[in-house]
């Protein structure tokens, strides 16, 4: 009995030994294959790291390459770089929008519009990918959509530094843009934003009144203008801007000053000089400004009534058109009525009676300008006068 317990422990024994040279056996092969699979696995990503960085290295090569070539003006070139240099790299936006670039500049505009948009899918907030796709839109005509991008790319996710001032330039090229395609309703609530974000300088506000008068808004041009002058008082381009805008506006008053300090600060400015003189001219023979007693309107309508009539009858000498003659005939029959009563002694002509001789001073220095040519510059005046009291602007 003892002997077989002997025997059986020894071969217990002898088995567990046998078990555990196998587990260790084991154990060593899986730490060996782990080693081996980190080994790999470092190795491999070693490796693609390095393939990374060499297609980064060589993307940029590229890149630069390109740049080089499109400072050369060597277009099919660069985009033949930027190609190469977006083949090789992972996604990288700053190559795509080169390579978009250079398209644009060498006419490839379908294959530009095409890469913009997969550009845009990925990023629609980006300002630069829809600033690109606004103007190269706008070049194809496509109107409402350039709007779109324009607008887009203003309240879109800006980089960089200075983007109040690049914000800021865009919306002007857009204004400019829908000025250019005859859209001033739509560019009108963009010069009025434009005109809230302007900075305290003189030159930011003379451009927003440029804008605002080729949009045909004078009241805004001039607003701007006065700020500018405001900033400024000895800046001439915004002194002669404020008086011919104030000139539009049939503020003769207000027009004198400011070309009379323009004039101070640049002499040689023709174009102010005239329009003064005019605005002058206005101011002086004009029968129904304010504060004038009636020998005073007396005084001044009658002269320009009889210049007028004169006018009209040199005018009616040289004019054989039928239909313009009886028109000239009939205006000089109502001069000739009404000239005794702006002429009375005793019983000076009434305040009606004197806007009635201004309306018909400027019907027939109208009628003469159109039938014989170009006016004096006091009978431009007159015609001013009359423009001004019939509720008209020049």
């Amino acid at each position: 009995m003892g002997a077989a317990i002997v025997s059986f422990w020894s071969l217990h024994i002898v088995h567990e030994g046998v078990t555990a040279r196998i587990l260790n056996k084991e154990i060593f092969l899986l730490v060996a294959l782990a080693l081996v699979a980190v080994g790999v696995f470092v190795f491999t990503r070693t490796m693609a790291a390095r393939e990374q960085r060499m297609e980064v290295r060589i993307g940029r090569i590229w890149y630069d390459q390109g740049k080089q070539y499109i400072a050369s003006g060597k277009i099919e070139k660069a985009i033949q770089a930027f190609r190469r240099s977006t083949a090789g790299t992972r996604y990288n936006q700053k190559y795509a929008l080169a390579l978009a670039d250079a398209l644009i500049a060498g006419n490839h505009d379908i294959e530009a519009h095409q890469l913009l948009l997969r550009l845009r899918e990925a990023d629609p907030e980006n300002a630069e990918i829809n600033i690109y796709l606004a103007r190269l839109t706008a070049k194809q005509g496509e109107t409402s959509d350039a709007v779109r991008y324009y607008q887009n790319a203003l309240y879109g996710r800006w980089s960089g530094s200075q983007i109040d001032v690049r914000r800021r330039q865009l919306r002007v090229e857009l204004i400019r843009f829908l000025l250019g395609h005859q859209e001033g309703n739509l560019a009108s609530p963009e010069l009025l934003i434009l005109e809230t974000e302007i900075p305290d300088s003189a030159p930011s506000w003379i451009e927003t009144a440029k804008l605002f008068t080729e949009a045909g808004d004078p009241q805004h041009a001039l607003k701007d203008y006065s700020e500018a002058v405001r900033l400024d008082s000895h800046n001439v381009e915004a002194l002669t801007g404020a008086g011919e805008t104030s000139f539009q506006l049939g503020d003769y008053a207000k027009a004198t000053q400011y070309l009379k300090d323009s004039l101070d600060l640049n002499p040689q400015s023709e174009k102010a000089r005239q329009l003064l003189s005019l605005a002058e001219m206005v101011l002086a023979d004009d029968p129904l400004a304010p504060h004038l007693t009636a020998e005073e309107r007396q005084r001044r309508v009658i002269p320009d009534f009889e210049r007028s009539l004169r006018r009209l009858d040199s005018c009616l000498n040289q004019n054989s058109k039928s239909g313009t003659t009886a028109e000239l005939q009939s205006l000089k029959a109502e001069a000739l009525a009404m000239e005794p009563k702006l002429n009375q002694r005793k019983h000076l002509p009434d305040s009606d009676m004197v806007g009635a001789g201004v309306s018909l001073i400027f019907k027939m220095q109208k009628a003469a300008s159109d039938s014989c040519g170009e006016p004096s510059v006091l009978d431009q005046a007159l015609i001013l006068i009359g423009l001004q009291h019939n509720g008209a602007r020049p």
